[in-house]
């Protein structure tokens, strides 16, 4: 494998333009985000409804889909003053009833957090949840969108600050 890194630079100007919010009001549900561009960093915040079993709220990328052959981890760089808890997503599809990868990341504390997350460490799943199944070397060639959910079904605000994401080989 060549050494490779894929970064992506939020800010204004930067790659924080082609990204945008997905709400649970597509199956019903009542949350609420937004997402700002700021100087050097990109901001998705609202609030979480589990109204009319709402509880979800999503931030992705809207532009080129990523293949992830050439790289083994990723890194986010992040800081959040509410909740502490929230996972990247990779999909394939963009139906949503097909499967797709995610892993939970966590801050401890409202400073930066740069956190590191193994590809294989992805788990699968479908509207059904969780299936057992993990991101394998075969599903590396397709193409991915990426992005951040939060999904802890518990009802409030929310906001994490994103500098960057980066991945690698």
């Amino acid at each position: 494998m060549v050494n490779s890194t894929y970064f992506i630079d939020f800010g204004k100007g930067k790659d924080g333009k082609n990204w945008a919010v997905t709400n649970d009001v597509v199956m019903g549900g009542h949350s609420d985000s937004s997402v700002e561009v700021l100087e050097n960093s990109i901001v998705f915040k609202g609030i979480i409804s589990l109204r009319n079993n709402g509880g979800f709220a999503s931030l992705r990328n809207q532009g080129n889909k990523l293949k992830l052959s050439s790289y083994n981890t990723l890194q986010i760089r992040f800081k959040t003053d509410t909740r502490r808890s929230f996972s990247f997503r990779l999909s394939a599809s963009d139906r949503f009833y097909e499967p797709f990868f995610k892993h939970d990341f966590n801050a401890s504390t409202n400073d930066w957090t740069t956190v590191i997350l193994n590809l294989n460490d992805f788990n699968e799943f479908n509207l059904n949840g969780k299936t057992g199944q993990k991101l394998q070397p075969h599903h590396m060639n397709e193409d991915f969108r990426i992005g951040i959910i939060l999904y802890d079904k518990k009802d409030g605000p929310f906001e994490i600050e994103i500098e960057y994401i980066k991945f690698n080989s």
